[in-house]
């Protein structure tokens, strides 16, 4: 249960945000790809080196989201769709909640059923949400354009 006022943002919302997020995530990992090929790297159909190539991407996508939980931030799709992270109580999450975070996102991707929770969540709450008691949402520049429409 949320005891602070701020609202939990929409699926719809957060899913604008992790769109973004994915966007970086395979911008980086195209311009790896390009840097393997220039340095004279060769692209074969061979399943070891598919699975290889196939491993980096979830290892890109996870380097990215450990950045920003250690330096205490949102991600870049946070920040452009202006959601940000806090906890039940309305307070920035620490370092610990914001790992715990990364790692519960991944079960829920992996699982699928722990996004699919958030559609049905009284409050629109994924299980990463409920596991580190914390969630996104709406910047405070955002709720205030909202009160001053």
């Amino acid at each position: 249960m949320i005891f602070c006022d701020a609202p939990a943002a929409v699926w719809l919302h957060r899913a604008v945000a992790a769109a973004l997020d994915w966007s970086m995530v395979l911008i980086a990992y195209g311009i790896f790809l390009l840097a393997f090929h220039e340095m004279g790297g060769s692209f074969t159909w061979q399943k070891s080196d598919m699975i290889t190539m196939g491993a980096v991407l979830p290892i890109f996508a996870l380097v990215y989201r450990l950045m920003f939980a250690i330096a205490g931030a949102d991600t870049m799709g946070m920040h452009w769709t202006r959601l940000k992270t806090i906890t039940f109580d309305g307070y920035p999450p620490d370092i610990k909640q914001r790992l715990f975070r990364v790692a519960g996102a991944g079960l829920s991707l992996f699982t699928v059923i722990g996004l699919a929770w958030s559609l049905v969540d009284e409050e629109c709450l994924a299980w990463q949400d409920h596991m580190t008691r914390t969630f996104p949402t709406p910047s405070e520049a955002e709720n205030l354009t909202l009160v001053r429409r």
